[in-house]
């Protein structure tokens, strides 16, 4: 039997559905609230609540997004959080919404980031490889194990696209929108007054998806309509995080975020990355700053809180 792994006394869980207080015991967590018991699954306690994400596990996959997730982790998110929490003395606690591999999870908590990360997918096989598991939790992003108001800042990258979809596509469910307000509720619940909010992902007003439908051997990008809901604009944002009480949003530079790890492996990848490349530089640029909305870009970083001021 694969030894459970003890959650991190850092972040005391609650239920996901009820969110009462849960004891930790030897082989399962029990809820003292609604009576629920949750069980470990390969030795991680299994709070998923309100499905799945439907991804086959795969070897390769895995092994590419741990390199790729240890790419924008070391290049755009430890800067940027660097610079949102400039006083390792003041509390910087973060939560990773759909970890995946966990990869991200392990640089920041290494960088003195006080960090958990969630998933409901197979990704979480390569989990006891990590160098600190104890951090990571299953669960889905609706019913968060979480107090409310825990963390300084929460964020999730290219999760929303996949929220409301038949498992692993890019088809939406005729709930989609309500499955989406679901998260950011959840997101808003755990995040302290003056916390933020950082998400990214493909932009839907840009006629290329590059994130989506590429193979190794095809590197060219799958057409998208910007009439098809499966990914975000900017608007679709704002609509999901203002209810919640997010009232301020900022566009952020995209530089950094992606190395292109797997495009650059072939030499047709290599070509196409070049522009792309440009692309994300101008886009970055305070000059170029009002294109970040526009169908020019990409790709979205959205930064956002309920303060009353940057």
């Amino acid at each position: 039997m694969t030894e459970p792994v003890r959650a991190s006394q850092a972040f005391p869980l609650v239920c996901p559905v009820c969110k009462g207080h849960v004891s930790i015991m030897p082989e399962q967590v029990f809820c003292r609230g609604c009576a629920r018991v949750f069980p470990y699954q390969a030795g991680f306690p299994d709070l998923i609540v309100g499905g799945r994400f439907d991804d086959k596990p795969n070897p390769d996959r895995s092994a590419y997004e741990e390199r790729s997730n240890a790419y924008t982790t070391e290049h755009y998110l430890l800067p940027t959080f660097r610079r949102l929490f400039p006083n390792p003395a003041e509390p910087r606690r973060l939560l990773s919404v759909g970890c995946g591999t966990g990869v991200d999870v392990d640089l920041l908590a290494a960088a003195g980031f006080d960090i958990a990360g969630v998933d409901c997918g197979n990704r979480c096989d390569v989990w006891p490889n990590r160098q600190f598991p104890d951090r990571l939790y299953l669960a889905n992003g609706k019913h968060l194990p979480f107090e409310d108001q825990t963390f300084n800042l929460v964020y999730c990258g290219c999760v929303f696209p996949h929220v409301g979809t038949q498992g692993d596509s890019n088809n939406v469910l005729p709930n989609y929108r309500e499955e989406r307000r679901a998260i950011a509720r959840e997101m808003c619940r755990i995040l302290k007054p003056d916390g933020y909010i950082l998400v990214s992902s493909p932009n839907r007003l840009c006629p290329v998806d590059l994130f989506h439908g590429r193979s190794r051997e095809s590197p060219f990008p799958r057409l998208n309509s910007p009439a098809n809901p499966f990914l975000l604009s900017v608007a679709d944002y704002r609509e999901l995080f203002a209810i919640s009480g997010c009232n301020l949003f900022r566009l952020l530079p995209v530089e950094g975020y992606w190395g292109f790890i797997n495009l650059k492996t072939h030499w047709k990848g290599r070509i196409l990355a070049r522009p792309i490349e440009a692309i994300f530089r101008l886009v970055s640029t305070n000059a170029c700053s009002f294109l970040r909305p526009l169908p020019v870009s990409p790709w979205l970083v959205i930064l956002m809180t309920r303060k009353t001021a940057w």
